[in-house]
């Protein structure tokens, strides 16, 4: 299964439109700070979770695909910035193979207590050494693919690796 991954945005109109317009999936998430209102156009097309600075209360703090066996949330609630020890064990209370969460605007793949952890990194704003961001998570395979906001491949992780 195709998963398109965008997180922090910012309030930045279009990216997420070009994001999912370049490499849709089966799944599309958004993973929160996109600064929109839970209902905006730009956000139809994914399943989201609200990040630290959105305002809108309709949406959620985590979520849950059963199909694909991904948890997800902006992580804030889960201190990432620390660890992810925390977001692993959420995330195998639901069973999960994957945790995908953003807020640090770093992008990271790891596996962490047996689940594999992902964030795409910021779209609009990067706080690594990668620049922006966003991921596509190919499960029947098990890789992720960092892309550019150029849409090119920025990183590959075999997540068999980890």
């Amino acid at each position: 299964m195709k998963i398109l991954i965008v997180s922090d945005n910012h309030g930045e109109k279009n990216i997420v439109y070009d994001a999912f317009g370049r490499n849709s999936g089966s799944l599309n998430i958004h993973l929160g700070d996109s600064e929109f209102e839970y209902d905006d156009t730009e956000m139809r097309h994914f399943e989201r979770v609200g990040g630290n600075v959105d305002t809108d209360s309709r949406y959620p703090v985590e979520g849950y695909d059963e199909a694909s066996g991904i948890f997800y949330s902006h992580g804030h609630y889960y201190g990432i910035k620390k660890d992810r020890g925390k977001l692993a064990s959420r995330a195998r209370e639901y069973g999960a193979s994957y945790a995908l969460y953003g807020h640090s605007h770093i992008a990271k793949a790891e596996k962490v207590n047996g689940v594999y952890c992902i964030n795409p990194g910021s779209i609009s704003l990067s706080k690594g050494e990668m620049p922006e961001s966003y991921a596509v998570l190919d499960t029947d395979n098990n890789v992720v693919t960092f892309l550019g906001r150029d849409h090119k491949v920025l990183k590959e992780t075999d997540l068999n690796n980890l």
